[in-house]
C-alpha cells in the first residue's frame, strides 16, 4: 500500500424525534501516511470528547458518539471514518513523474 494517503472523514447528523433533520460530511485536512496514525488520531480524538464535552458512545451501531439535547429529542451523532485520499495518492504520482 505504498504511496496511499490517508485522512479522517467525520459525519454529523442531527436527529429531531427521531428523524435524520441534518447530515455533513467532512473530511479532516490532515492526510495520513498510514492508516494506524488516523486510527490513533480517531482514538484520541474520541477519548478527548468523552472526557471533555457532552458526548458520550453512541447506541447506534452507524455512529460513535452521541450528544442528547432537549430531554433527547434533538440528538446530535458523530461518526469517524478512516478513507483514502485518491487526490494525495495522484498529486503524489504526478510529482514522482517530472
Amino acid at each position: 500500500m505504498d504511496g496511499y494517503r490517508f485522512r479522517i472523514q467525520l459525519t454529523v447528523a442531527v436527529y429531531k424525534q427521531k428523524r435524520l433533520t441534518y447530515k455533513n460530511d467532512m473530511i479532516v485536512p490532515t492526510v495520513y501516511h498510514r492508516r494506524s496514525e488516523a486510527r490513533a488520531h480517531i482514538k484520541k480524538e474520541l477519548q478527548d470528547r468523552l472526557k471533555n464535552t457532552d458526548f458520550f458512545v453512541s447506541p447506534r451501531v452507524d455512529y460513535d458518539l452521541v450528544r442528547y439535547t432537549n430531554e433527547a429529542s434533538c440528538n446530535t451523532y458523530l461518526r469517524y471514518r478512516i478513507v483514502e485520499d485518491k487526490k494525495a495518492v495522484v498529486l503524489h504520482s504526478d510529482l514522482l513523474q517530472k
